[in-house]
């Protein structure tokens, strides 16, 4: 319980941190150093979210070790970094539309997939406590939501009224983004605090 504690604080910690960056990064997205903002925020989730698959013991890792948990977990945790790359790496004078386009439905698929076999593992292991270790699935579910909600008013409303919704779909945005960082921290940090240290047995002197 020890290593669970410590394992669950440490990368609950993480991903607060990583959250809080990332709020940094959304308000002042033309200020200076905010590129390397964001690579610290993609550096610390992807130290939280492999020390949450490996733990350190195998008691600690909310996956169990298990090799497609971890692997899964692993995608999802070095993905924004990728990301980061590719994206800098990628023509940005717009003559390679299908160099985009074709990254675009690798990162869609890739990291949608990885995702969800992770959340899946980390419910099926039975390390974490229910309910709350279906929390990853609801993060993605709710996520999946705030993604398709513009795609729904935008074809509901038109292009010529969709500024109107602008703050909220923004907002929508920002809290789905937060519930994958914020959000599982803090919880992450609760479930912590709920594990019991292990009984040590006291012997009586005779």
């Amino acid at each position: 319980m020890r290593d669970r504690r410590r394992t669950w604080t440490l990368g609950g910690i993480g991903l607060i941190v990583c959250g809080v960056l990332g709020m940094l990064r959304s308000t002042g997205p033309g200020m200076p150093g905010v590129f390397v903002l964001g690579g610290v925020a993609d550096l610390v989730y992807a130290v939280a979210v492999m020390l949450f698959a490996f733990g350190t013991t195998a008691a600690a890792s909310v996956v169990a070790r298990r090799p497609l948990g971890v692997t899964t977990m692993t995608i999802v945790a070095v993905w924004p970094l990728i990301d980061t790359v590719a994206v800098r790496l990628l023509p940005q004078d717009g003559t390679s539309l299908g160099a985009w386009t074709t990254y675009g439905y690798v990162t869609l698929v890739v990291q949608t997939g990885a995702a969800l076999i992770a959340a899946t593992q980390i419910a099926r292991a039975g390390v974490v406590a229910s309910p709350w270790c279906w929390a990853p699935l609801w993060v993605l579910g709710f996520q999946a939501l705030a993604w398709a909600v513009p795609q729904i008013v935008f074809v509901s409303v038109g292009p010529g009224a969709i500024q109107s919704w602008a703050d909220l779909l923004a907002l929508v945005g920002t809290l789905a983004a937060l519930s994958g960082t914020l959000g599982l921290g803090i919880l992450s940090l609760v479930l912590a605090v709920q594990q019991r240290p292990d009984s040590v047995e006291v012997y009586r002197s005779a």
